[in-house]
């Protein structure tokens, strides 16, 4: 993403997403401990487009790596069916 010919367009995008999920209280900074698990975070990044195909906006949106954990049900699942 760092050689990206639109960084700064998408740098802005970024800050837009962060400055939001601040104002909504979304999270709040905390000191890590060892004692705790870390929810790991990537930046999705999207182009708009009008509908002559024109790119008219980016948006980037910080989401949590949801896919790196498994529940108990799904556990469960995948052994029910092996």
């Amino acid at each position: 993403m760092l050689k990206h010919l639109y960084l700064t367009k998408y740098k802005q995008a970024m800050l837009k997403e962060f400055n939001s999920l601040i104002d909504y209280k979304t999270f709040e900074y905390k000191e890590h401990t060892n004692n705790k698990k870390l929810v790991l975070l990537i930046w999705v990044y999207a182009d708009k487009f009008d509908k002559d195909g024109f790119l008219t906006n980016f948006k980037a949106r910080l989401v949590a790596r949801g896919d790196l954990y498994k529940t108990k049900e799904e556990t469960y699942a995948i052994t029910l069916v092996a």
